[in-house]
């Protein structure tokens, strides 16, 4: 009689290759921040380029479009409120975090020639 444990081996290697990348995409969907959002102390007042800005805060978190030209988009905290509970009731550890959206407008030749504001 031979012995049959190739194709059984086979198949448990299929689902346990599976379930690994399973529990890796949920990992990625887990993991913490990569890059913290921008501290709403920051300035942008004295950036005039898009590469000032994206060598200074990295990559946006969003590319809009507009009439003028492209949007970059970077997300900063504006209120960190480790517990808001603690006013309502019990406390469960929930964290409530507000942000701001700094739209940074770019011309045709990437010059930043308006910035804004607005709440997330």
């Amino acid at each position: 009689m031979a012995p049959t444990t190739g194709s059984g081996t086979s198949r448990h290697r299929r689902l346990l290759l599976g379930v690994l990348a399973l529990a890796l995409g949920a990992c990625a969907e887990l993991a913490p921040l990569q890059r913290p959002p921008l501290s709403p102390l920051t300035d942008f007042s004295d950036l005039n380029t898009r590469e000032e800005a994206i060598q200074r805060f990295g990559r946006p978190d969003q590319v809009r479009g507009s009439d003028v030209g492209p949007v970059l988009v970077y997300r900063r905290a504006v209120v960190v409120d480790v517990n808001p509970n603690r006013y309502y009731g019990e406390d469960r550890g929930i964290q409530l975090n507000q942000y701001e959206l700094v739209l940074l407008y770019l011309d045709g030749e990437g010059r930043i020639v308006r910035r804004a504001v607005e709440p997330e």
